[in-house]
């Protein structure tokens, strides 16, 4: 009976508490950090969290990306991180449910500007260098896609040569549609609004409302009259 006791006390303490074990190992740890049951990170000693950061329950760090995140920053259920780049995450941003993260190679760079946010089920590609600023808004199932397949081989299958890759940049204070695509090579100018399912191929021009397949500058976004 004893020996009984003893070895469901051993797992009992082994299985207990995980997120204190990874609050530990992290390079650096805030205050006011929450970690919720089911949380996987192969490598927690590559990551540096601020004050009052939550990543809640599901979310998995696979590989060995160096990942900073900012003080108030969110991981919302099942978010997934990859590759062996850098994650870098200022103060207040939300991530919603299924935010994926690729870094690629150890180049690749996912950077993320203060009080932006992205809805469920976004793919944030870094292998070319993605750079989000400040108040930056992504609607759901968004793909900002710095890396692509080459369409110019013809020599192999497409999956079997070299990706692709080009930066991303979007200034600050853009708004991205449910389900649009950015691609590689692009900067997305300060204020601009891009529609709902479009593909945005070229880089824009300021305070601009771009829509389409391939996406087009359809009208200005007209400051409101404050008189009005």
């Amino acid at each position: 009976m004893r020996a009984a006791d003893a070895t469901v006390v051993s797992v009992t303490r082994h299985t207990e508490g995980p997120e204190d074990d990874l609050r530990r190992r992290f390079a650096h740890c805030g205050t006011g950090v929450v970690i919720e049951p089911g949380v996987r990170i192969e490598h927690p000693e590559l990551f540096s969290v601020g004050d009052d950061v939550r990543i809640a329950a599901g979310t998995y760090c696979q590989g060995s990306p160096r990942v900073s995140l900012g003080s108030r920053v969110t991981l919302q259920p099942w978010c997934f991180l990859t590759g062996s780049g850098t994650i870098e995450i200022a103060d207040d941003v939300d991530f919603g449910p299924h935010t994926f993260f690729s870094t690629g190679g150890e180049d690749g760079l996912v950077r993320v500007g203060s009080h932006s946010h992205t809805a469920p089920g976004c793919a944030l590609y870094g292998g070319g260098r993605l750079v989000l600023g400040e108040y930056c808004n992504i609607a759901a199932h968004v793909v900002l896609a710095t890396v692509q397949h080459d369409p110019a081989r013809h020599d192999v299958p497409m999956a079997r040569a070299p990706s692709r890759v080009g930066p991303i940049t979007l200034e600050r204070d853009v708004w991205i549609g449910a389900n649009a695509t950015v691609m590689m090579d692009v900067v997305v100018a300060e204020g601009c609004i891009i529609a709902a399912n479009a593909a945005l191929t070229r880089s824009t021009e300021p305070y601009g409302l771009y829509g389409g397949v391939p996406a087009r500058r359809i009208r200005d976004r007209v400051a409101a009259d404050p008189d009005g």
